[in-house]
This record gives structure tokens, sequence and C-alpha cells, in this order.
């Protein structure tokens, strides 16, 4: 499968199970466990978006980035945990909107060979791109308690 389900159809898929998981494993985070499980699921596009544009356009420098999961999006990465421990579920998911299995790569940003250069690089670039593909909202709700004058 190379194409990609368009954003909004793909946002109308809701899994129960790992919405009441999530509930019960983050009950600091449960007020707000629908929008992470949304985010999660704008997240996991964006990063299949990527791929398929990268490969598209492999001299592109404004995709010379890979799109890690940073702590500012934590909540995010633990609902997607939760689903990942549902895994028939993400796994008929991952094969019916991808065609593949996602797969989870932990602490990727630490396994990255980044001085400080390049990781603001990276996170700029990974900024821009999410920007232009999700929107400013998505940007400002993902990183809002590390944004100023955005």
């Amino acid at each position: 499968m190379n194409t990609l389900p368009a954003l909004n159809d793909f946002l109308l898929y809701e899994n129960p199970y790992v919405i009441k998981r999530f509930e019960i494993n983050f009950p600091n985070e449960a007020h707000r466990s629908k929008e992470l499980f949304t985010d999660m699921l704008r997240y996991l596009w964006l990063c299949e978006k990527h791929f398929l544009d990268k490969k598209e356009n492999p001299n592109d420098e404004s995709l010379d980035f890979i799109p890690v999961m940073h702590q500012e999006m934590r909540a995010i990465d633990n609902m997607w945990h939760e689903f990942i421990l549902i895994t028939k579920d993400y796994q008929d998911f991952c094969n019916k909107f991808f065609g593949k299995f996602i797969h989870h790569e932990p602490n990727m940003q630490e396994t990255l060979e980044y001085n400080e250069d390049n990781y603001v690089k990276s996170l700029s670039l990974f900024l821009s791109y999410t920007y232009d593909v999700l929107g400013e909202t998505v940007v400002k709700n993902w990183f809002k308690d590390h944004l100023q004058d955005f």
C-alpha cells in the first residue's frame, strides 16, 4: 500500500478499549483521553505521510528529519503505548490503514547522533512539516507549554 487515507477519514477511527485503558493507567490525563487518542492518530498518520513524502522526494531537504515523539508529546506517546498493548486491535488498525505494521521505537531521540545544532534543525523541520500538514492548532497543542509568541 502506497496510498495514505484522507486524514479526516482516518480520524474517524475509534477504539473505546484503548481510551478506557488509558484512563485507568493515566488518571491525571483521563479528562483529555479522547483528545489524546485523536492526537495519537494524527501523529501516526503524519509519520506515514512523512515516510511517503520522503520516499517520493528523497532530495527534499525540508524532509531531512525523523518524526520523533518529543518529550512535550509524552501523553500522546503514552496513548500509543496503550494502543500497542491491545495487540490484535493495533495490528488490525495498522494493516487496515497503512498496509503494514507500524513499529514503535522507544527512546529514538536518545539513539540519534545529534549535536545541539542538528537537534535544533531536526526539531525545526519537524515543527514546520507538522504545521504545514496538520496546522497551527496541532503544533500549538502538542508544544503549548514550550512555545512562546508562536
